[in-house]
C-alpha cells in the first residue's frame, strides 16, 4: 500500500514591503533631500534642545526616535495595507513647502516653520502611499509636532496660568501639612509665604514659584510622555483620547508635588531648594508622572473589556478587503527619469506661483517694473498653469497598456525627489541672492556689564544683587547686572533719589525675548495697575548730534559712543502692593537690539533683526522708579537717570556700525 503526502503549493508572491528593494534607494534619497530642504530649521531646533537655558524643549531630541518606534510598531499592518498614489496629497505637500518659505520671511515664526515642515511630510506620505496607509501613519507624523518649540508669547501665557495654579495648590497642600507639622502657608501672586515656630519665635520664609517650577518645563515633556504611553500599546481610541487629555492635569498634579517638596525642603535648609537639588527634585518627578500614566491605562483597561473575538472578525474583514485591493491591477513600468523631470517642472511652477503671489501682496519689492494688478493677474495665471501641470503629470503616470495598471512606486518617489531637490536648490538660491542669514551668529559684549562704574555722574551704586541659580533659569543669561543707584545730589529720604537698574544681554541664543517686568512683578505678588508706552528723552552736555548720528561721552569707553536715538519709546508698567494698591510704583523697560531702541518684545522679534544681518543681539534695559507713584514723574526721572547711565551701558554693548562692517571681535568678552 502506498501513501501520498499532500504537498502545499509554493507561494511565489514576494513578501509584502512598504518600499520594494528597487525603491529603497529612492526612499533614502528622498529622506536626504527632505532633511536638506529643512536643515536650517532642524539645526535651529537642535540648538534649542541642547541649549543650557532651553530645558523646556530638551525632550525634542527623542521625539523623532519615538515617532520612528511608532512606525516600527505598526510594521505588520503597514506591510499588509495596500498602497496607492493619492493625488490630493500633492497639494498638501506643496502647501507645506510654500508655508515654510512664507514663515521664514515675511512671517519670521519658527513654530509655524516647524508645523509647515510636518505638513509637507504628511502630504508627501499621503501622496506616496494613500489614505489607508495614513490610517496607521498619521499618529507618528503628528507626534512630531510635540518636538516643535511653541512661540514664546503663547507658551509664556500658559506658564503664567500654571505658575499661579502651582502656587495656590501647593499652598493648600502645605497648609494641610501644617496640621501635623505646625506650618502656615499663604500665597501672594506666585510667592508662597511659609511660617513656623522655631526656638519660641515665629519664623517666616518666602518661596517664589519661579517659572522653572511653574510646570512649564514639565508640561511639554509630560504631554509627549503621555501621548507615547497612550499609543505604546493596543487600546481603543476612546482610551487614547482620555489619556492624551489627562496629560495636562497629571503634569499640574505632579508639579504641585514638586513645589510642595521644595517648600518643605526650604523650611529645613534654603539651599536644599536651590541649585542641583532643585533640578534633581524636578527630575525625580518624572517617575510618579510615568506611574500615573500607567495607572490611568490600567484603570481604563478595566472599565470596558473589549471582546477579542470581535477584534479578530474585524481584522479578517479588513484582510479580505485588502486582498481584493492588492490585486486591482498590475504595476506599470518604472519611469524614474520622467518622475524627476515632472517633479522639477512642478516645483518650478510652484516657485513662480509663490513669487507672483508675494509680488501681488507687496508690489514694492519689484519697484516700478510691475503694477499690483499685473502681478495679481500673473499670480492667477501661474496658479492655473500649476494646476494644469499637475494634471499633465498625473496623465503621465497613466501608461497606455494595460489600462488598469497602477503607477510604479519608483516613479512616484522620483517625482517627490524632483520636487524636494528643486525646492531646496531654489530656497538656497533665494537666500544667497537676497544675502539672507537664517541662523544668526553671536556677537560679544565690548566689555562685561559688571564693569559698569559704581559712580556715574550724580548716581552712586548702593547695592549690587547677584541672582540665584533658579532665577537665572528664568533670566536665561549670565550676562546681566541688577543694581540700585542713589542720586547723591538729593536727600536720602527723597523718593526720587533711588533708581533700580537691571540690564540683561542675549546673543547667539535660539530663543526670543524671555522675560519682562509686567509678568515677574505680578508673579511676586504685586498688583498690576496699568501698562502702556512712554516716550523717554535723554539729553545733556555730553550728547551731541552730527551728520553721522547721535553720540555721547562715556567714561567707561574713554570717548564717544553711538546712541541709536535720544528720544525713544519704552514700556511703562505701573503696579501696587496687594495690601494697598494705592501705594503704586513704576518700572520702565526697552530693548537695544542690533543698533535700535525698541519698546516691546514683539518689536524685537519683528523689527529688531534684519534678515540680512549676520549677527544679532538684544539687551533688555529696565529702570525702576520704585518709590515714585505718579507715572509722569517716573518717566521724567527715568529720562534723567538714563541721560547719565545710558552711555555707560552702550559702552558695554557692541557698536553696531563696527559689527555691520565686520570689525567686531567674535571672541571678545561676554561671548
Amino acid at each position: 500500500m502506498t501513501t501520498t503526502s499532500a504537498i502545499s503549493p509554493i507561494d511565489h508572491r514576494p513578501s509584502p514591503t512598504v518600499l520594494s528593494r528597487a525603491s529603497l534607494g529612492w526612499g533614502i534619497a528622498l529622506a536626504v533631500l527632505f532633511v536638506g530642504l529643512y536643515h536650517t530649521w532642524l539645526f535651529r531646533m537642535y540648538r534649542i534642545a541642547m541649549d543650557r537655558w532651553g530645558g523646556d524643549w530638551s525632550h525634542a531630541i527623542v521625539i523623532p526616535a519615538i515617532s520612528a518606534y511608532f512606525v516600527w510598531q505598526q510594521r505588520e499592518r503597514l506591510l499588509q495595507v495596500p498602497k496607492r498614489l493619492y493625488w490630493p496629497g500633492l497639494p498638501i505637500m506643496f502647501l507645506g513647502i510654500l508655508s515654510y518659505a512664507w514663515w521664514i520671511h515675511p512671517g519670521r515664526n519658527d513654530m509655524l516653520q516647524g508645523y509647515s515642515m510636518i505638513l509637507s511630510l504628511f502630504g508627501m506620505v499621503l501622496f506616496l502611499f494613500g489614505p489607508r496607509v495614513m490610517t496607521w501613519l498619521w499618529v507618528p507624523i503628528t507626534y512630531l509636532m510635540l518636538g516643535v518649540k511653541v512661540s514664546d508669547r503663547i507658551w509664556e501665557a500658559i506658564a503664567w496660568k500654571l505658575q499661579l495654579l502651582a502656587a495656590k495648590a501647593s499652598s493648600i497642600v502645605l497648609t494641610f501639612c501644617g496640621l501635623v507639622m505646625d506650618i502656615e502657608a499663604n500665597v501672594s501672586g506666585s510667592t508662597i509665604e511659609m511660617g513656623y515656630m522655631e526656638n519660641g519665635q515665629w519664623v517666616s520664609h518666602a518661596l517664589n514659584v519661579a517659572e522653572a517650577c511653574s510646570g512649564l518645563r514639565m508640561l511639554a515633556a509630560f504631554v509627549a510622555l503621555g501621548v507615547a504611553v497612550a499609543f505604546y500599546t493596543e487600546r481603543p481610541r476612546w482610551q487614547r483620547i482620555i489619556m492624551v487629555l489627562m496629560t495636562v492635569p497629571i503634569a499640574v498634579l505632579v508639579n504641585v508635588g514638586r513645589v510642595t517638596s521644595l517648600g518643605l525642603l526650604h523650611l529645613v535648609d534654603e539651599e536644599l531648594a536651590r541649585g542641583d537639588v532643585h533640578k534633581f527634585v524636578g527630575l525625580i518627578m518624572l517617575i510618579p508622572a510615568l506611574m500615573l500614566f500607567v495607572l490611568l491605562g490600567w484603570v481604563l483597561d478595566r472599565i470596558i473589556i473589549p471582546d477579542p473575538n470581535a477584534k479578530k472578525e474585524r481584522e479578517k474583514r479588513l484582510e479580505a478587503k485588502y486582498e481584493q485591493l492588492r490585486h486591482k491591477g498590475p504595476v506599470a513600468n518604472a519611469r524614474p527619469v520622467a518622475g524627476v523631470i515632472g517633479g522639477i517642472c512642478l516645483a518650478i511652477a510652484l516657485g513662480i506661483t509663490y513669487g507672483f503671489m508675494f509680488a501681488s501682496l507687496r508690489p514694492s519689492l519689484l519697484g516700478d517694473a510691475i503694477q499690483q494688478n499685473t502681478a495679481t493677474a500673473l499670480f492667477v495665471s501661474a496658479g492655473v498653469l500649476l494646476v494644469g501641470g499637475m494634471w499633465i503629470v498625473r496623465k503621465m503616470f497613466q501608461p497606455i497598456y494595460p489600462p488598469n495598471a497602477r503607477p510604479n512606486q519608483i516613479t512616484s518617489l522620483a517625482l517627490c525627489a524632483g520636487i524636494l531637490l528643486t525646492s531646496a536648490v531654489g530656497l538656497q538660491a533665494v537666500v544667497k541672492h537676497t544675502k539672507a542669514v537664517l541662523i544668526k551668529k553671536p556677537v560679544p559684549l565690548r566689555q562685561p556689564l559688571v564693569v559698569l562704574p559704581a559712580q556715574i555722574g550724580s548716581w552712586e551704586l548702593i547695592h549690587d544683587e547677584r541672582l540665584p541659580d533658579e532665577i537665572l533659569e528664568e533670566l536665561r543669561t549670565e550676562n546681566y547686572i541688577s543694581r540700585t543707584y542713589r542720586n547723591t545730589t538729593l536727600e536720602e529720604t527723597d523718593p526720587a533719589s533711588i533708581m533700580r537698574l537691571h540690564v540683561a544681554y542675549y546673543t547667539g541664543t535660539p530663543d526670543t525675548v524671555p522675560h519682562v517686568p509686567d509678568r515677574c512683578y505680578v508673579a511676586g505678588g504685586l498688583t498690576p495697575i496699568n501698562k502702556g508706552i512712554a516716550t523717554l528723552q535723554v539729553e545733556g552736555d555730553n550728547y551731541k548730534r552730527t551728520d553721522e548720528g547721535i553720540f555721547a561721552k562715556s567714561q567707561l569707553h574713554g570717548g564717544d559712543v553711538s546712541v541709536p536715538a535720544d528720544n525713544f519709546s519704552a514700556t511703562i508698567f505701573t503696579f501696587g502692593s496687594p495690601d494697598d494698591p494705592k501705594l503704586q510704583s513704576n518700572v520702565m523697560y526697552f530693548f537695544a537690539a542690533n543698533g535700535k531702541f525698541l519698546a516691546t518684545p514683539d518689536l524685537v522679534r519683528l523689527q529688531g533683526f534684519d534678515l540680512r544681518d549676520e549677527y544679532s543681539y538684544y539687551c533688555k534695559i529696565e529702570v525702576g522708579a520704585v518709590l515714585i507713584r505718579d507715572p509722569n514723574d517716573a518717566i521724567r526721572l527715568t529720562g534723567h537717570f538714563l541721560s547719565e547711565v545710558l552711555p555707560e551701558i552702550l559702552a558695554c554693548l557692541p557698536d553696531w556700525s563696527d559689527v555691520s562692517d565686520g570689525k567686531n571681535n567674535t571672541q571678545g568678552p561676554g561671548n
